[in-house]
């Protein structure tokens, strides 16, 4: 009977050990998933702070542009209404302002925008160029109007 009292006693003592080993694994592997959530988490806020400010224009404007949002609103408002693009091209197309300048005049700041527009899946045709200036004062309007490769009426 005494022998079988320690193989009792060595075995809890292995099954001891073999369940605690199995609940620290499980324990420390459970930590290990939750340091990655936590850091996938921060890493995506982190990249997320880099990204574009999202704006109701589609011309993408470069980060640090001088144009506020209001006149880039304005300016896709002229493409959409005053050239002759079809509302699926608008889609297809991408939208570049690749030179901006702004003037101080009596009446209020010019902003002149030159802007590229290309489609990404056909790159055998030249970009077509839109170039336009708008005035801002009491109100904003657009004083000149010029386009390659497609109609825009000033």
């Amino acid at each position: 009977m005494g022998g079988s009292t320690s193989c009792d006693a060595a075995y809890a003592a292995y099954a001891m050990r073999f369940c605690t080993g199995k609940f620290y694994t499980a324990w420390m592997r459970a930590i290990k998933a939750a340091r990655r959530i936590v850091s996938l988490a921060l890493m995506s806020c982190a990249l997320a702070g880099f990204a574009a400010a999202p704006v109701d224009s589609g011309i993408l404007f470069a980060r640090g542009t001088n144009v506020p949002r209001p006149v880039q609103q304005f300016a896709w408002w002229v493409i959409e209404t005053r050239c002759n693009y079809q509302r699926y091209e608008l889609g297809q197309r991408r939208f570049w302002a690749y030179d901006t300048a702004a003037t101080k005049v009596d009446a209020g700041v010019v902003y002149s925008i030159k802007i590229l527009s290309e489609l990404d899946w056909k790159k055998t045709e030249p970009p077509a160029t839109i170039e336009m200036t708008i005035e801002v004062g009491r109100d904003t309007r657009l004083t000149a109007l010029r386009s390659s490769f497609v109609v825009c009426t000033p």
